[in-house]
């Protein structure tokens, strides 16, 4: 059994980006389908309120902002994306009450003062909202920035962070194209990436398993270099699999070197803590404890020249599979 047929044995949830917008929609779109691919993103143009009239009462006929009552199990893309809200010449207008994703606890949602947002990213779940995000929180983390952050090393170990909508996507099985395909799909993989990376750098311990289909490229690119001898400064027992082009001179890891689709075709970064993964609960503002606690993973597969098929996860009987599989055959 190679990596890609053990993928086959994983399944997630279909899950959708959308954009609430206030301004001109059509840019911010264009980043998301070339970030996340044509066909998990749609789009809605609307624009954002924080609760109050638009130069109407609040009681005013047709202001039927939607508010979260009692009894209520979830949050759909429909109730808080179309609230009835008018225009100043009584005409009705797409609207997004940001406070009703507030008050809903079970949905992380990374956002600031709600006359501040311009834009609003939604990941839906069939027509539940899973999580949102500001369009700034997640432009900082993939849509306007590009690799070579994390290849030079600008952006530091740190430094890097999910924003909701990303974190959202853990389980959920995904197709990215790399560059010429795309400019930025790949971002996506370096970034989750790095976040693992992350949460064993700030564990100091455990195990860090991390393929490069080349083993030269450590080398090559000095943020990663610089990456992986913090990590195996810390104590953690870090591996690295790779072909054996050129290998990696004075760090502290143990080499795994082939030349098997194993090695060629996978991209995987997976953190086991030491006492294996297991179910954790996440911080309110942040999954990186999840990750030091609990373990996390990434495996992506090289499916034809430039197209990855992968998932990333928490879940600890995924992380355990995974990093099995790796420790018995790579």
């Amino acid at each position: 059994m190679t990596l890609e047929q053990f993928l086959d044995r994983f399944d997630g949830p279909e899950r959708s980006v959308v954009i609430v917008n206030r301004t001109d929609p059509d840019p911010v779109l264009n980043m998301l389908v070339d970030t996340f691919g044509d066909d998990a993103v749609r789009v809605v143009d609307g624009r954002v309120t924080d609760g109050a009239g638009y130069g109407r009462g609040d009681d005013a006929p047709g202001d039927r902002r939607l508010t979260a009552g009692a009894g209520t199990t979830g949050l759909t893309a429909r109730e808080l994306a179309t609230t009835g809200v008018v225009d100043g010449e009584g005409e009705p207008v797409p609207a997004l009450d940001v406070d009703v994703l507030r008050r809903h606890e079970d949905v992380p949602f990374d956002g600031g003062d709600p006359d501040e947002i311009e834009n609003l990213v939604l990941l839906l779940e069939g027509d539940e909202v899973v999580a949102g995000s500001t369009l700034g929180e997640l432009g900082d983390a993939v849509l306007f920035v590009n690799s070579d952050l994390y290849i030079t090393g600008s952006r530091s170990l740190a430094d890097v962070d999910l924003p909701s909508v990303i974190s959202g996507l853990d389980d959920a099985t995904f197709t990215l194209r790399g560059y010429p395909e795309s400019n930025r799909q790949k971002l996506l993989l370096i970034t989750i990436s790095r976040f693992i990376e992350r949460a064993a750098w700030t564990a100091g311990d455990g195990t860090l398993r991390s393929s490069f289909q080349r083993l030269s490229r450590i080398d090559d690119e000095v943020g990663t270099r610089e990456v992986y001898e913090r990590i195996s400064d810390t104590g953690v027992d870090t591996h690295l699999y790779g072909v054996p082009d050129e290998l990696p001179a004075d760090l502290d890891a143990v080499i795994h070197a082939g030349d098997d689709p194993d090695f060629t075709d996978s991209w995987f970064v997976v953190y086991r803590p030491p006492e294996g993964p297991h179910p954790a609960k996440s911080d309110p503002n942040s999954d990186l404890v999840r990750g030091v606690e609990g373990g996390v993973g990434l495996l992506a597969v090289e499916t034809e020249p430039r197209v990855w098929r992968g998932l990333w996860t928490f879940d600890a009987d995924r992380v355990s599979r995974v990093n099995r599989y790796i420790e018995r055959n790579l």
